[in-house]
């Protein structure tokens, strides 16, 4: 019908016929323009989400709005053209400048110390685990982690029946909170008026009705349904090994250092019984469901006792050594024990008959599990999670809840800032990271002992490691495989870089070895040595830095910073009696940035011009960490106690202060992609990642 046909002044929604005088713009790129004029905010931010379906118009929209007034609309579009692969659009992002807008984004997932405690949902889908980075909730199916509680030191935790709620407890002061389990909100904190007194351990009955916290001289009873302290009973218990609450609530078990179990009626207070028959201390101890036996591990031997009347009904004997974890099934016909033997053995509970007998590699001691279903049991050891079948021992999962144990020396970027190398601690493993979930994409093995140090070349396609064991591996990055190792140090390395075009390494070591490498072809070119300041000083290279016209090295010890000639490989000048433990090159080679080591605390930042070594101007501040920006003009400062600065390179302003995020803090190591748009600082053995929000 002719009315419902456009006219010759209307806009079609998606054409692309200019919009009139004074008409009114139904849709289209006309109708995304006008709306980027709108006075409205949000008008604004929703249109530019419209535009890059109007092709290379669109994207040209986009580039124009990093240059908006508005900070908002400046970071929807930058979110919006992050990823592209248009040389206008990387070209546009250069020149943006993104870290003027950097935030907290997220922290890498994985506990940087040993896993303490754990629990299971009844659903076997959730897994929760603690250890003093706090806790953090996992997917057991996925090996995700859903999400991370900021409670450090957790030395307890336990999932309600209904999978809704988690408890964790600290045993300071005999503190414990709530959370809801799938949002990770806290409910709430129960702590007991009498706190002067450390808790030494804490227990929840399996109906989730009462939690028991153990003093050396007290007992607390909290009921969980109102969240109240019901009493504190004053009882002499001394340190225990372990404890055991019935399922009613009504009585303590606790295995001491002294081999003997108490048992105690909790409406009395009195002590029922006193076990003894174990020859060392107790490791494990159950109640039954019908509160008639008890189950007790130590020495080399599995137990059973009469709860009444105290006396020994069974003891299994099979290990051979001290047997220090165990967990019995929900239904309490099969009970599994760990010695340090590193066996596994699986029993009927009612008659003590070996059932089964399982070997594990780990080489530490692990907490074990059985899910409710029988079907399979759990071990986790300090960061390794596996699953096995319980009926034929086989391992049918396995995956790490580990970040870095201990703290990460050295991060790495690809080019396009969406992975992240690392490594750290006492681990001989090298990690990649996502940027953008901050989930582990894998692990390389290769190192025989802790990685110090990475880097990465400029055109993304290897990155550098360097360890203890005295060897530098090369790694292709597309097949994420080592591809070759240089031999030559007498030492550890601890400092390595790059040139430009990826084809010169140099590594130092604590000889004070600065050895510079042909990368094309894996050759030695030859041996720098490091000076010492004096006879009591270590003369170790711990920093190295390449200009980016590939002439030039720097190198630091203790008291001491050289810079070299690289074409030719003699010293160019010395500097003496400076303390430095950090140095950096601008990119466009005229400043030299040096900064002492965290354990000298001078303070100081110093940028020096490099060709003369002449000192041009200082930071000052609590520094441990620094890096400079792609376009030379911001210098990135980390302070464990400050956070993070960015300052002008040029004039020493400082630009800004990024604000501290939830976790943790702590720098002194940082590393930014070469595009500029992804920021990395070390967390213990986690990582923070920063970059527009």
């Amino acid at each position: 019908m002719a009315e419902n046909q456009p006219r010759e002044f209307d806009v079609v929604v998606g054409g692309d016929n200019p919009s009139p005088l004074g008409g009114l713009v139904l849709g289209g790129l006309e109708g995304a323009k006008h709306r980027l004029s709108s006075n409205i905010l949000e008008e604004r931010i929703a249109a530019l989400s419209e535009v890059l379906n109007y092709g290379e118009s669109g994207l040209n929209l986009l580039i124009q709005a990093l240059k908006d007034q508005s900070e908002q609309i400046q970071n929807k579009a930058y979110s919006l053209l992050f990823l592209r692969e248009e040389e206008n659009v990387k070209e546009a992002l250069r020149q943006y400048k993104p870290w003027q807008f950097f935030e907290y984004l997220r922290t890498t997932t994985g506990h940087s110390c040993k896993v303490c405690c754990s629990a299971v949902s009844s659903d076997s889908q959730i897994l929760v685990t603690g250890a003093d980075d706090g806790i953090k909730v996992w997917n057991l199916k996925t090996a995700k982690q859903l999400y991370y509680l900021s409670h450090s030191d957790p030395r307890y935790v336990s999932i309600s029946p209904d999978g809704e709620t988690l408890l964790s407890a600290f045993y300071d002061y005999g503190k414990m909170q709530l959370w809801d389990l799938k949002t990770g909100q806290l409910i709430q904190s129960l702590k007991p008026e009498d706190s002067r007194h450390p808790t030494t351990s804490i227990i929840v009955s399996s109906d989730w009705q009462t939690a028991v916290g153990v003093k050396n001289k007290s007992i607390d009873i909290w009921d969980l349904k109102t969240k109240q302290l019901i009493r504190t009973l004053k009882i002499y218990c001394g340190k225990l090994s372990c404890i055991a609450l019935s399922s009613n609530g009504k009585v303590l078990a606790g295995g001491s250092f002294d081999n003997r179990i108490r048992v105690w009626d909790l409406n009395t207070g009195k002590e029922i019984n006193t076990l003894e028959g174990h020859v060392q201390s107790v490791s494990f101890l159950a109640i039954s469901p019908d509160h008639k036996t008890i189950v007790s591990c130590g020495d080399k031997t599995i137990k059973i006792w009469d709860l009444e009347t105290g006396k020994l009904i069974n003891t299994f004997i099979g290990h051979k050594r001290r047997i220090v974890s165990a967990a019995i099934s929900y239904d309490w016909q099969t009970i599994i024990s760990y010695s340090t033997d590193k066996f596994i053995v699986k029993w009927n509970l009612n008659t003590g008959q070996k059932l089964g007998t399982f070997q594990e590699t780990c080489e530490t001691d692990f907490s074990l599990l059985i899910t409710e279903d029988g079907q399979n049991f759990i071990t986790i050891s300090d960061h390794i999670v596996n699953t096995w079948e319980l009926g034929t021992g086989q391992i049918v999962d396995t995956f790490s809840v580990a970040a870095h144990l201990g703290s990460i020396s050295s991060l790495a970027l690809s080019p396009d800032g969406l992975t992240i190398y690392s490594c750290g601690g006492s681990d001989p493993t090298i990690k990649l990271w996502d940027s953008r979930t901050g989930e582990k994409i894998s692990t390389l093995y290769g190192h025989s002992s802790s990685v110090n140090c990475l880097v990465a070349s400029q055109d993304g396609s290897i990155f550098v490691s360097a360890s203890s064991d005295k060897t530098i591996k090369i790694w292709d990055v597309k097949d994420r495989q080592e591809i070759s190792t240089l031999v030559g140090h007498s030492n550890k390395i601890f400092s390595l870089d790059i040139n430009c075009d990826g084809k010169i390494l140099a590594s130092g070591d604590l000889d004070g070895n600065i050895k510079v490498w042909n990368l094309e072809t894996g050759e030695e070119i030859y041996t720098l040595q490091q000076k010492a300041y004096s006879n009591y000083v270590r003369r170790g290279v711990y920093s190295l830095a390449i200009s980016p016209d590939g002439k030039k090295l720097a190198s630091c010890s203790e008291q001491l910073l050289q810079v070299w000639n690289l074409e030719i490989g003699q010293e160019l000048y010395a500097l003496e009696k400076v303390r430095v433990g950090h140095i950096k090159i601008s990119p466009n080679g005229q400043y030299l940035i040096s900064a002492d080591c965290e354990v000298y605390k001078q303070n100081i930042i110093e940028i020096r011009d490099l060709q003369t070594g002449k000192e041009i101007r200082t930071f000052t501040g609590k520094i441990n960490g620094l890096t400079i920006s792609p376009d030379g003009e911001a210098l990135f400062v980390a302070s464990k106690d400050q956070g993070m600065k960015i300052f002008n390179l040029n004039t020493g302003e400082l630009f800004r202060s990024l604000i501290r995020h939830p976790f943790t803090y702590s720098g002194s190591v940082l590393a930014i992609s070469q595009n500029g748009q992804i920021l990395v600082s070390k967390d213990g053995g986690n990582i923070n990642i920063w970059g527009v929000q």
